[in-house]
């Protein structure tokens, strides 16, 4: 069974949005000759999650043609160089630029100079909001965080050793993921050892074997591996994935990459947070079309997250078969036979479908009572 752990805080996960008046210097978007132009600058594409969110911008953007064309543009985890892509592009007269932001403090001066030349400025994974004026679409960082941190405080045993790996000071996603680690697992699991709190500068699995070598030297046996990221999940298990003294060791992360997957399905890691890049890509992109085209002045939209976890594991799978980052006959070797699962992301449109049916019907019902009661 799929587990939502972020609620949409809008009308729908892809596409539901948030109106605000209009505010000074922020264009009102009207037809434009030759059609828009709109930017998507990446934090970093090297990063597995943020090459999946631009190759999903990519595809979906063809079914926006007609309205607006879509460049995009790595910033290599180099704010400075992130800035001067935003300037770039400002000169440049884009209509609308998405910005993923490598520190959001850093960032929000220049997303604040889009917005003052008069071109709509969208911000995501991880948002700027507090941006006058600006638009964002982001998912839950801290219910991501929160929902492998529960699932930690009830797994690892009492007295048992933890460490936990954080990365990119100043990322609004990954800190927020932390605190709700701290939140719900080290201020209520006060029995537990943690032997380490490290903060990476970036979220790589080299850095994350280098740290989890060297807490395997000075400490043994490590009952749980709590981190803010795949990267680091996948690096902390590389690094003792041979030495039994680590067998049944708990492994939790953010990202839910199709290599975690294949992990969780061979038992190995424990359970990962999906963020969801196609219902992300989606969502920026109506945004970005909404706000062109003059339907909306301003759009915040929060998208769901899934976990996952060996009880659906194979839903992952599949959705990462129907998108061609999982072969058949690898998913065969790790002990899944293709199409005996239904996508993660078809179960949740289902969902949705069900759950605006549900609230249909629900006002249709009241607007019969009152009708009767008059």
């Amino acid at each position: 069974m799929k587990k939502r752990i972020a609620k949409v805080l809008c009308a729908a996960v892809l596409g539901g949005s948030l109106a605000v008046t209009a505010f000074p210097g922020v264009a009102m978007a009207a037809e434009k000759d030759g059609g828009f132009k709109v930017a998507y600058i990446t934090r970093n594409q090297s990063d597995p999650f943020a090459a999946e969110l631009v190759n999903q911008f990519t595809k979906q953007a063809e079914e926006y043609a007609d309205t607006f064309t879509l460049d995009t543009f790595d910033s290599q985890a180099d704010s400075e160089k992130e800035n001067s892509i935003i300037e770039d592009c400002i000169t440049k007269k884009y209509d609308c630029i998405i910005v993923q932001p490598n520190d959001g403090n850093l960032q929000q001066p220049y997303c604040q100079k889009v917005l003052d030349a008069g071109i709509f400025c969208i911000t995501t994974n991880a948002a700027i909001r507090e941006l006058e004026g600006g638009s964002w679409v982001d998912g839950d960082p801290y219910a991501q965080g929160e929902a492998i941190a529960k699932l930690a405080a009830e797994a690892v045993p009492e007295g048992g050793t933890v460490g936990i790996l954080n990365c990119m000071p100043g990322n609004f996603h990954t800190t927020s993921r932390y605190n709700a680690i701290k939140d719900e697992f080290i201020d209520k699991r006060d029995d537990v050892k943690i032997i380490g709190d490290y903060m990476e500068e970036e979220a790589t699995e080299a850095a994350a074997m280098a740290t989890m070598e060297d807490w395997a030297t000075s400490y043994g046996r490590i009952d749980c591996m709590l981190t803010t990221a795949d990267l680091l999940g996948n690096g902390a298990y590389e690094a003792v994935k041979d030495d039994d003294t680590y067998d049944g060791m708990l492994v939790y992360s953010v990202d839910c990459l199709a290599k975690t997957v294949l992990e969780i399905k061979d038992g190995v890691y424990t359970a990962a947070v999906y963020q969801n890049p196609p219902a992300l890509a989606a969502a920026n992109l109506k945004a970005a079309y909404d706000l062109l085209t003059g339907a909306e002045t301003v759009v915040n939209t929060s998208v769901d997250s899934l976990l996952c976890t060996s009880d659906n594991v194979d839903q992952f799978i599949q959705m990462y078969i129907d998108q061609g980052q999982i072969t058949e006959d690898e998913a065969k070797s790790h002990g899944y036979e293709a199409g005996s699962a239904t996508s993660i992301l078809d179960e949740q449109s289902d969902d949705s479908e069900s759950e605006e049916t549900t609230e249909e019907s629900t006002d249709n019902s009241a607007e019969d009572a009152e009708e009767e009661s008059e």
